[in-house]
């Protein structure tokens, strides 16, 4: 038996599909897109991928396609896997995890990729899976990219971006000959998409034992031979067959998986799918991107594969007008309910909300609430001879079964089961909020009053007020609670004639900030944002700070490249603004002219400016390769002496653009390339004693003399990590975080006026330590927690709940427990198996 297990589908949080096919015996593969936030997905429905070997990639390979990819593999390698495929039908694959160089790198996991051609096949011993290549326009060719030698340079960044064995001492990626390397240089956005089909190797008949008896086979080898499908002789000179012995062997049937990414792809899949053999075909698996368009061109390529003469096939389909907008991750927006029931506010409650293609839905007849938005495409229902009981709608629990059947005996085995269920938010209410008996929160407060209610920036005097939302409040990796950190803040600034224009500013943007975004606002307000977004800010180069910030940076493009006057401001550590601009060559070059970057270096309150190391050309890079191997590790990068100059000119033209008046930056204590910062902000133009001071830690050890005596001193808001509970200092110490008792004292010490605790540790994901802890001496503080949008002059607010918010997780805490003991449940029933058997 095979299982798919749809793990995404297109929703605010999770972008794209992706399938786990898992065997009976436990071999695991994934098939499709890793958009961000797949890993979370994962946490979320408790599936495990211990035994996951093969990662096949669809479609094309753009950062919303696998944004998700580079945290994920990062997790498998955290978990102990040793080795991972990556399946694909173009070279750019190696260049793209080559991209990622700088923030990417485990020791002990052996990644290895496999560039499939058109048509070539892949075996194991369990599924055979052949790759369909199919390029945009219906272009031909290999679609290779990159010439020999390009290839071994990528090859061997990759490798060394996953060695087997640890280095000895502290390790810096910028720093080595190896890695930073320049890479290959790209003429043109590669438009390939890659399909699969995925076949299973038949089940061998049972053998008859009385059979072969009669026959005269004697027990022992020649029976072992006949099972595998060998014909044996005996000693009389008969000659006995296999089939002779054996019951028929049974059959899987086969499913494709066609990824589709825009229109101009459709007549290069009928080209390619025209002649297609369906015999055995079970399953069709439609990866629509949201360019495609539903519509009677679409379907008849879908028709294609009843025409020749398929028999019953069963087609899923997942498109952004199709699949549900349903909430992935329901734990989190739990919490997220039960803390708007305290501080209604405060929180939004969390969309799902989506316009639905009228054409598909009043076609196949498929169920909808009432009062959902619809959009058609064409003006007459859609022409297919499809029927409506073989189409199914992708979703996370539309899960495929295919059982073994007897060829031209019995039908096909695919059985597909899951419903689609809405949320009823009344329903969690009753279930989740109203046993907790908070005062004040019944269901017209915090649910019917507040559907489709925004409660960012959303009145006369919030305008006025800064106002920050903690997208994501957690560390290391997503939890079922808290996502990666990220915090928005917004800063408005009043012009002469009383206008209010606003400045947000994003800190730092892990894996799905984008997703948190979406599931928070509705488009008109994510427009909205994102004009006004004038900054991104990356402290150091920890994938659980930046695996976010390009699909934010294609979603301001995508509000702001029509204005000629408007252009974002990056600053990071140099080593980021490099993947980049190596990134964006790939996906959407013309973003890159409106990014302004300026290195947090160039920020630093010191007069020495590190310089950064010089990048080996694919030439030099190639007199290393030959070199004795005794000499690479002695090797030492140049130092880009220029890069010491503070690039003046451009921070001057940021303070003018931003109406800042000063930004600085001190060096974390964390790791290298980290920073801490600090910006102050002109408040009002006729006013400019009107300032506003907040200042970031990032991560870090407490820094009381850089941080909180010099830039950071007297600031009106901090926003710090506080990763680790109190007993755990040594914890602290060892990975240079700060637990919540010092991040504190660092406020106390900065004499800070307002202070926000974040990037807490997935050890306790729901509540941090409340209570013992030293004294605040800032006017007001709080904790922050995912998806809180909190006004400035409120921040102390949060305090007066602080008695109800351990009675509002209990029922996680039960949970969470009850999978302790099941957890620990087998391991115990193993161990005394192991000692029956001593």
């Amino acid at each position: 038996m095979f299982t798919f297990i749809p793990i995404t589908h297109p929703t605010s949080d999770t972008k794209h599909p992706l399938l786990l096919l898992q065997s009976a015996h436990g071999e695991k593969y994934f098939f499709g897109k890793i958009s961000e936030g797949s890993q979370r997905s994962l946490t979320e429905n408790k599936i495990r991928i211990s035994k996951l070997k093969d990662i096949f990639l669809t479609g094309e390979l753009n950062w919303s396609d696998i944004g998700g990819l580079p945290g994920m593999i990062l997790t498998i390698a955290d978990q102990g896997k040793s080795n991972l495929i990556l399946h694909y039908g173009n070279d750019i694959l190696n260049y793209i995890v080559s991209t990622w160089r700088y923030f990417v790198f485990r020791f002990g996991i052996d990644l290895n990729d496999h560039i499939m051609k058109d048509k070539e096949v892949y075996r194991d011993n369990a599924i055979t899976v052949k790759c369909f290549n199919v390029f945009k326009n219906g272009e031909s060719g290999t679609g290779e990219i990159f010439n020999s030698f390009q290839k071994t340079l990528l090859g061997s960044i990759v490798s060394k971006m996953f060695p087997k064995h640890a280095p000895t001492d502290r390790y810096d990626p910028s720093s080595d000959p190896h890695l930073n390397v320049e890479l290959p240089g790209l003429d043109a956005k590669v438009e390939v998409s890659t399909n699969y089909e995925i076949c299973f190797n038949p089940v061998r008949g049972k053998f008859k034992l009385d059979e072969a008896l009669k026959l005269g086979v004697p027990k022992g080898p020649l029976f072992a031979k006949l099972t595998k499908g060998q014909k044996v002789t005996l000693d009389d000179g008969t000659v006995v067959t296999p089939e002779e012995v054996l019951e028929k062997e049974r059959h899987f049937a086969k499913v494709l998986i066609l990824d589709i990414p825009d229109d101009l792809y459709l007549n290069a899949f009928v080209e390619k799918f025209k002649a297609y053999d369906c015999t055995d075909l079970g399953v069709v698996y439609y990866f629509l991107g949201d360019a495609v368009t539903i519509n009677d061109n679409l379907f008849k390529f879908i028709d294609t594969f009843h025409e020749n003469n398929c028999g019953k096939v069963n087609h899923m389909v997942s498109h952004n007008k199709i699949s549900p907008n349903t909430i992935s991750f329901f734990g989190s927006a739990l919490t997220t309910l039960k803390l708007k029931a305290l501080q209604v506010n405060n929180y939004n409650l969390p969309r799902t909300d989506r316009v639905f293609s009228k054409d598909f839905y009043e076609t196949f007849d498929k169920p909808l609430s009432k009062g959902t938005s619809m959009s058609e495409s064409q003006e007459t229902p859609l022409n297919t001879i499809i029927e409506k009981d073989n189409i199914y709608i992708f979703a996370q629990n539309k899960r495929l079964t295919l059982e073994p059947f007897h060829r031209d005996e019995e039908p096909m085995k695919c059985e597909i089961n899951g419903n689609i269920t809405p949320l009823s938010w009344q329903q969690v209410f009753e279930e989740h909020i109203k046993p907790l008996e908070f005062p004040l929160a019944d269901v017209d407060t915090v649910i019917n009053d507040q559907l489709h209610v925004n409660n960012f920036n959303n009145t006369v005097e919030k305008k006025k007020h800064v106002e920050i939302i903690t997208l994501g409040t957690g560390s290391a990796l997503p939890s079922k609670y808290r996502n990666v950190v990220s915090t928005l803040v917004k800063v408005p600034y009043i012009r002469a004639n009383g206008d209010t224009v606003n400045r947000n500013i994003l800190l730092d943007a892990g894996e799905n900030t984008l997703g948190t975004l979406h599931r928070m606002f509705s488009q008109p307000t994510i427009q909205l944002i994102f004009q006004n977004l004038k900054m991104i800010y990356l402290s150091h180069l920890h994938a659980d700070h930046h695996l976010g910030i390009v699909s934010i940076l294609n979603e301001w493009y995508k509000y702001n490249k029509d204005d000629e006057t408007s252009y974002i401001y990056v600053i990071t550590p140099w080593q980021y603004n490099k993947f980049i601009s190596e990134w964006l060559v790939l996906e959407n070059k013309e973003i890159m002219k409106k990014i302004k970057y300026i290195s947090c270096e160039h920020f630093i309150n010191d007069s020495f400016v590190r310089m950064q190391t010089q990048s080996v050309s694919s030439e030099e890079f190639n007199n290393i390769l030959q070199e004795n191997s005794d000499c690479e590790e002695k090797r030492k990068l140049d130092l880009d002496k220029a890069s010491s100059y503070r690039d003046v000119e451009l921070i001057t033209q940021m303070y003018e653009d931003l109406s800042i008046e000063y930004f600085q930056t001190c060096r974390a204590i964390h790791c290298s390339w980290a920073y801490s910062n600090s910006i102050t902000f002109q408040m009002d133009e006729l006013n400019e004693h009107n300032k506003f001071k907040v200042s970031y830690s990032g991560d870090t050890r407490p820094n009381i003399e850089k941080f909180s005596y010099e830039i950071g001193y007297g600031s009106d808001l901090l926003i710090h990590e506080a990763t680790l509970e109190n007993q755990l200092i040594d914890d602290a110490i060892k990975k240079k975080h700060c637990t919540i008792n010092e991040a504190i004292d660092v406020s106390n010490e900065m004499n800070a006026r307002k202070l926000i605790l974040t990037h807490f540790s997935q050890r306790y994901p729901k509540l941090p330590q409340l209570d013992n802890n030293i004294d605040v001496k800032a006017k007001e503080f709080c904790f922050a927690f995912d998806s809180m949008i909190v006004d400035y002059e409120k921040i102390g607010e949060q305090q007066h709940i602080f008695p109800l918010l351990n009675k509002a997780f209990i029922e996680e805490r039960e949970q969470e427990d009850e999978s302790e003991d099941s957890e620990n449940t087998p391991s115990l029933e193993i161990k005394l198996k192991k000692q029956k058997r001593d």
